[in-house]
């Protein structure tokens, strides 16, 4: 099996964690793939031209992170990771919640290349700003609903946090955070975890 990623994604690393957490390096072979390059074997396998996307044994490809993680999960783990989250709705939206977080950062992101090509849109700026700052709160006001175990949402909320330090050093996330800093310092110290850190 093969998984493409690039190591700046955050929805790449949740995959890359979710394998290491059980043990599946040997049994799966990482392939950077930068979407921008256009790879031929990449984009065959992956129309949407996105990271992670995962080539199962049967040859068929598995993409977004979220799929992959629960087949990494339930297929080829003990699915120990998923598990407190299938009949959990309030964890299920926890974790989404947490997607939704990385996909603002990464939209602030496109907006600060637009900046230098002086086509920032101040508008949807200010409204991913907003967005970011109040989910942040949600999140920090939700976190007793994390179980004591490691779980996806676990790190769906680590991934999404790193890459605010990653690509946003300017957002001050933990001053107003204690316990979100608190935890995403913790998971950061795992084996998993630092071996996945987010770099160019």
């Amino acid at each position: 099996m093969k998984l493409y990623f690039t190591h700046a994604s955050p929805y790449a690393r949740n995959a890359r964690i979710a394998l290491r957490e059980h043990g599946l390096e040997e049994k799966l072979r990482e392939e950077v793939s930068h979407p921008f390059d256009n790879a031929g074997e990449f984009i065959a396998s992956n129309p949407l031209g996105k990271v992670p996307c995962l080539i199962a044994d049967s040859g068929r490809p598995i993409m977004d992170s979220e799929v992959i993680c629960a087949y990494l999960d339930r297929e080829l783990g003990d699915g120990r990771l998923g598990q407190p989250m299938e009949k959990d709705w309030e964890l299920k939206t926890f974790y989404s919640v947490c997607s939704g977080l990385i996909d603002m950062l990464v939209l602030l992101r496109v907006e600060k290349g637009r900046d230098q090509q002086g086509l920032k849109s101040d508008f949807w700026w200010q409204r991913y700003q907003a967005a970011t700052a109040r989910t942040l709160d949600y999140l920090a006001e939700h976190l007793d609903l994390l179980p004591g175990q490691l779980t996806l949402a676990h790190i769906n909320l680590a991934c999404a946090l790193a890459y605010a330090d990653f690509r946003h050093p300017e957002i001050d996330w933990r001053s107003g955070h204690p316990r979100l800093a608190e935890l995403s310092d913790k998971l950061e110290s795992r084996d998993s975890f630092v071996a996945t850190r987010l770099r160019e």
